[in-house]
C-alpha cells in the first residue's frame, strides 16, 4: 500500500530505494496501477515514478507528481512554486539537477534541464515558476 510519507535518501510514498522494482509491482499491483513506460521506469498511478537499474532491478531514484498529496516537513512538495520554496525555507542550493533546501540531502525539487546552477533561486525562475516532481535520491 502506498503512502504520503516522504524520507530523504530512503523512500516516497512507502516505496525504497534500493528495493526489487518487481517486489514493488507484485506488492502494489492490486489496489494500484503500475505500468511500466521504459526499459528501467515505472509509473504507479500516474504519480509515483521508479527508476531502477535495468539489470538488477534495484530501485535508484524515485519522483512524484503535483498528485501526491504528501510533504516533506511542510517544506517540500511537488507542484510548489518558487515563491512557497522562498516562504518555507531558509536555503537553496542547485545540486545535480534539483533544489535542496536547508541543508536536506537525498530529497528534491527538479530544475529544469537548462538550469543546473544557480547564485539565488529567482536569478532564471519566476516566483510563480511551479516545480512539477519532487524526487528522493541516494546520490
Amino acid at each position: 500500500m502506498l503512502n504520503n510519507i516522504i524520507v530523504p535518501s530512503k523512500s516516497l510514498g512507502g516505496i525504497l530505494l534500493g528495493e526489487k522494482v518487481q517486489d514493488v509491482i507484485d506488492r502494489l499491483s492490486e489496489t494500484h496501477v503500475a505500468e511500466r513506460t521504459g526499459q528501467n521506469v515505472v509509473s504507479i498511478d500516474e504519480v509515483i515514478t521508479i527508476y531502477h537499474d535495468p539489470e538488477n532491478g534495484r530501485i535508484e531514484s524515485l519522483a512524484c507528481n503535483s498528485n501526491f498529496a504528501g510533504r516533506y516537513l511542510d517544506k517540500l512538495w511537488p507542484g510548489m512554486t518558487v515563491g512557497d520554496v522562498l516562504k518555507n525555507t531558509e536555503t537553496q542550493i542547485a545540486w545535480c539537477g534539483f533544489v535542496q533546501v536547508d541543508g536536506v540531502k537525498g530529497v528534491g525539487l527538479s530544475l529544469p534541464d537548462e538550469l543546473d546552477d544557480f547564485e539565488r533561486l529567482t536569478d532564471f525562475l519566476s516566483l510563480d515558476f511551479v516545480f512539477d516532481e519532487l524526487w528522493v535520491y541516494s546520490f
